[in-house]
């Protein structure tokens, strides 16, 4: 039991990461991200959804059943080293006949009955046991961290699919609002032309520019296919059996005070992070056990009960019988097989640590990004607000002077046509801007 706590002392893997910023140049708040944090966009259709793939998602289920498995599979290593109960065995088989057909005597064959049982113990020494719970342990942390990567990831997926969704079914409409002005104008141009008031350079321009406005309605639509495909699938449904919620765009809120806070826990929260710091800890906990290999083990064994040629005479003093053992093993010569072995799992610390730091140096990328990109959406939708705004100021004046007879038709179609582009602009920005907050809040997300 004493040698059982003798385990050689390891190096802890050195995992600490400073943290000064996470965008060059400016040092971000840190506060607390809420775990549900699409809710963000205060939109209760798109919170069924998610609900919906996270119970139903079949990457979940397997991610959830891996961890099942690795908790299953930790404790019944540990278990080995924890004493071992069995009834019967190899030396006395429950029923047995054996004979002696040479010899002084030549013993006819006979029926020996048995009722034993035998009782192991492995204490684990020199780390063996302590190493492979930990073991275990870190790989079961690593299959729930995994679990909570893949709930993340399909909650991500659900909320940009569904945004997806509702910006391209706005650029559909403001699009078709395009078409109409744009065949509006091109019906009064080729009135003009046919009177002989225009060149017919100006018919035509105009009409390339109806049919590029009709062009771009079948790639939108085949967006619109595709994302509600993805939501079936991110739900765990067959395509044809979904039915999408209305989610439009103009139902998903805008944050008014965008979160470009990084959560203080970011490091210790992070799925993918505790899943490669996990790695690292299995890894440590196998190189114990291969270092624990290097010095002698040692197990007992003790085995009693009955034994006796008839039934009746089982259960008697004199059938009693009993052994006790003890079994060393230490390695003398293996030809370096183990000493190999320490030095490819030391290899592998090696490379579970390299693995860590990757994922370090992704997630702070992808914080980076994410941080910059909204900044940078929130100021182009104000711009394109700004435009929208301005176009459409420009179409209602030029709409009244036409009343007044200050202008021509032609005038108020053109603004009309200027101030549709300016609103799919802006239609764009937004979702753009909806995409990276989701972004963000899922890069960020524990």
């Amino acid at each position: 039991m004493l040698l059982a706590g003798c385990a050689p002392k390891l190096v802890a893997p050195d995992m600490a990461v400073k943290v000064d910023r996470y965008v060059p140049g400016q040092n971000v708040a840190a506060v607390a991200m809420p775990a549900a944090w699409w809710g963000i966009f205060g939109n209760q259709a798109l919170d069924r959804l998610v609900q919906s793939g996270l119970a139903a998602n079949p990457s979940i289920g397997e991610a959830a059943a891996n961890l099942t498995a690795a908790d299953e599979t930790a404790a019944s290593a540990n278990a080995g080293f924890l004493p071992q109960i069995i009834i019967g065995g190899p030396s006395y088989p429950l029923v047995q006949r054996s004979s002696y057909p040479t010899g002084p005597n030549g013993y006819p064959p006979y029926t020996v009955y048995a009722l034993t049982g035998t009782i192991s113990y492995d204490p684990g020494l020199f780390g063996a046991r302590k190493y492979t719970f930990e073991n275990g342990a870190a790989l079961a942390a690593y299959n729930a961290a995994e679990l909570d990567a893949a709930r993340q990831s399909v909650a991500g997926n659900i909320a940009a699919a569904a945004i997806t969704l509702a910006g391209v079914e706005a650029q559909i409409a403001a699009t078709r609002q395009i078409i109409a002005a744009e065949q509006r104008l091109l019906t009064l141009l080729q009135g003009e032309y046919t009177d002989g008031a225009i060149a017919q350079l100006d018919v035509l321009q105009q009409q390339s520019a109806l049919l590029a406005a009709e062009a771009s309605l079948p790639p939108l639509q085949d967006q619109v296919d595709v994302a509600r495909d993805k939501l079936a699938i991110l739900t765990g449904r067959l395509p044809a059996d979904f039915v999408v919620p209305e989610i439009t765009l103009t139902s998903l809120d805008v944050p008014e005070h965008i979160p470009l806070e990084v959560p203080s826990a970011y490091l210790a929260d992070r799925p993918d992070l505790r899943a490669a710091r996990a790695q690292v800890e299995a890894q440590n906990a196998a190189l114990g056990v291969a270092v624990a290999h290097l010095y002698p083990d040692f197990s007992l064994s003790a085995q009693g009960g009955y034994a006796a040629e008839t039934v009746g005479s089982l259960i008697e003093p004199e059938s009693a019988l009993w052994t006790l053992a003890g079994n060393m093993l230490a390695p003398i010569y293996e030809g370096g097989a183990l000493h190999e072995k320490k030095d490819a799992a030391q290899a592998q610390l090696a490379s579970a640590l390299m693995a860590y730091r990757q994922a370090v140096l992704t997630a702070f990328g992808q914080a980076a990004d994410a941080l910059q990109a909204v900044q940078t959406d929130e100021a182009e939708l104000h711009d394109a607000q700004d435009a929208a705004r301005t176009a459409d100021a420009a179409f209602q004046l030029a709409s009244a002077q036409f009343s007044l007879g200050a202008v021509d038709y032609t005038t108020v179609l053109t603004a009309q046509q200027a101030a549709a582009h300016e609103a799919l602009a802006e239609v764009q920005a937004r979702t753009a801007l909806l995409l990276d907050v989701a972004v963000l809040q899922a890069a960020m997300a524990a």
